[in-house]
């Protein structure tokens, strides 16, 4: 039996895809139509939020000569809690990722879905070489 793709989550051989997530999903190659790739960008970055970050970071090192002379502790805990806010405000947004959608037995399914952009494109090669198998 030929196999075309073999990852860490997913097999493809001439008849089948197999797909595991929480569970084993098995696809018939044959029966599957009008693939189609949806890729989803995550949404566009928001200067308030940069804003919001760098003030919070300016604010915590500006604490510590403010607040310092009444009161260690609350020293700490001022530029911890603006520190914290800074880091989350200016890490970065979760990337893009794709998804492999196709028509099967009647209904349109998620066959494959990766944030990983080469893992996602050895399947997709994976599928396409299964579905030339099956037309020789």
């Amino acid at each position: 039996m030929p196999v075309f793709y073999r990852g860490p989550r997913a097999i493809i051989t001439h008849q089948v895809v197999e797909v595991s997530k929480e569970h084993r999903r098995l696809y018939v190659v044959a029966e599957m139509s009008e693939l189609h790739i949806v890729r989803f960008d995550p949404a566009p970055d928001d200067a308030g939020r940069y804003v919001a970050g760098v003030s919070a970071l300016v604010a915590a090192v500006m604490a510590v000569p403010v607040v310092g002379p009444a009161s260690l502790l609350l020293t700490i805990v001022v530029s911890a809690a603006l520190g914290i806010g800074a880091v989350l405000c200016l890490r970065p947004r979760s990337g893009r990722w794709w998804q492999l959608r196709a028509g099967y037995r009647g209904d349109v399914i998620e066959i494959f879905a990766s944030r990983d952009e080469r893992e996602f494109s050895e399947f997709c090669r994976g599928l396409v070489r299964s579905l030339e198998y099956g037309e020789s």
